[in-house]
C-alpha cells in the first residue's frame, strides 16, 4: 500500500505527506526506513517539543507548529501548537501529523508547484524544503503573538482603569501561560534550526523571524508577569486600606469605653440596694459624685492625650495620592 501522498519530487528527493496516519501506515513508514513501529507511533506523541535525533540512516525531527484550530481558553504546547514529525531518509522526506490538513504543508506545496511550472523543479534539494518548512512555522506565530499582545494591552487598560476582578486576574494569567508556551516552543525550534543548519547563514530568514518571535513572546510574559504583580499589590493595598480604617475604628470605639468605664463603675456603687452606703444620705453627695467623675475624666483626657491615643495612626496606605 502507499505510505502518503507524493507532494514534490525530483532527482534530489522525494516529499511524502502522511496525514493522520493509522495502524497500517504506521508499518508501512518502519518498513521503509527500517525504523522499530514504537518510534514511528511515538512521533506523534503530543508531550514532545521541537527536537531533531539520528536513527541509524533517518534523521528524525519535530517540529511545532501553530494550531489551526485552537480554543480561546487554550494555554498549554499541546493545546497551542500541533507536531509535525519530520522522517529524512535515503531521498525521501516523509511528513507526518495528526491533522487530515494542514494548511503550512499545503502552502509549501503550492509553492513547490509552482516552482515546478517554471521548471526549476531540479534546483530544490531537501534543505529549501526544510527552509520552507522553518519559515511557515516562524510566519505562523507571528498572528498569534500579535492577538496575544493585544491581548496583553487590554489587561493592563483594565487594570489601570480599577477593572479589578477575579476574572481580571484569571485573564492575566492565560496570556502569561500563553507567552510561556509560545516562547518554550520559539526556543526550542531555533535550537533545532541551529543543530540543522550546516552553515550559519542557511535559513538566515527564518532564524531572524524566530528571534524576532522569541523577544515578543519573553516581552508579553515578563509584561504580563508585571501586571499580575501589580495588580495583586494593588489588591492587597486595598485590603491594607480597609483592614487600618476597621482598626481606626476599633481604636476610637476602644479611647471611648476607656472614659466610661471607670464612670459605670461609680454608678454602679452607688446604685447598689444596700441601706448604708457612705455619703448616700449626704445633701451634696450626688454633686460630689459628679465632681468625681468629671475628675476621673479630666485625668484620663490628660493621661491619653500624652500617650498620644487620640491621633491618627499614620499609615502607608497612600491608594488615592
Amino acid at each position: 500500500m502507499a505510505v502518503g501522498q507524493n507532494l514534490f519530487s525530483n532527482r534530489h528527493f522525494q516529499w511524502i505527506d502522511v496525514p493522520s496516519p493509522g495502524p497500517e501506515q504506521y508499518q508501512a513508514l518502519a518498513s521503509v526506513l527500517g525504523m522499530p513501529e514504537a518510534i514511528i507511533e511515538n512521533c506523534l506523541n503530543p508531550d514532545y517539543l521541537p527536537h531533531v535525533e539520528s536513527y541509524e540512516s533517518t534523521r528524525f525531527v519535530i517540529m511545532r507548529m501553530p494550531e489551526p484550530y485552537t480554543d480561546s481558553k487554550a494555554d498549554t504546547v499541546q493545546e497551542l501548537t500541533t507536531k509535525v514529525a519530520l522522517f529524512i531518509n535515503d531521498g525521501k522526506v516523509y511528513t507526518v501529523h495528526r491533522i487530515a490538513q494542514l494548511n503550512c504543508l499545503a502552502r509549501i506545496a503550492k509553492v513547490l508547484a509552482e516552482v515546478e511550472k517554471a521548471g526549476k523543479a531540479e534546483e530544490i534539494e531537501t534543505n529549501n524544503l526544510l527552509g520552507l518548512l522553518f519559515e511557515e512555522m516562524a510566519d505562523g506565530f507571528e498572528n498569534p503573538l500579535t492577538q496575544l499582545e493585544a491581548s496583553m494591552e487590554k489587561f493592563e487598560e483594565n487594570i489601570f482603569n480599577h477593572k479589578r476582578s477575579k476574572a481580571l486576574l484569571q485573564e492575566g494569567y492565560y496570556i502569561k501561560r500563553k507567552a510561556s508556551a509560545y516562547r518554550k516552543v520559539l526556543k526550542y525550534s531555533l535550537d533545532i534550526l541551529t543543530k540543522l543548519a550546516a552553515k550559519q547563514e542557511l535559513w538566515q530568514d527564518s532564524r531572524d523571524k524566530l528571534e524576532r518571535n522569541l523577544f515578543y513572546a519573553d516581552d508579553v510574559f515578563e509584561n504580563t508577569q508585571g501586571l499580575l504583580n501589580l495588580h495583586l499589590s494593588i489588591a492587597s493595598q486595598r485590603t491594607n486600606e480597609a483592614s487600618f480604617r476597621t482598626n481606626e475604628i476599633m481604636r476610637v470605639l476602644t479611647v471611648l469605653t476607656i472614659f466610661f468605664l471607670p464612670l459605670n463603675f461609680i454608678a454602679g456603687v452607688f446604685g447598689m440596694n444596700f441601706t448604708h452606703i457612705p455619703g448616700l444620705q449626704n445633701e451634696w453627695g450626688f454633686w460630689l459624685s459628679m465632681g468625681l467623675m468629671l475628675v476621673i475624666s479630666l485625668a484620663l483626657f490628660l493621661y491619653i492625650a500624652v500617650k498620644g491615643w487620640l491621633s491618627p495612626v499614620e499609615t502607608n496606605v497612600n491608594l488615592r495620592k
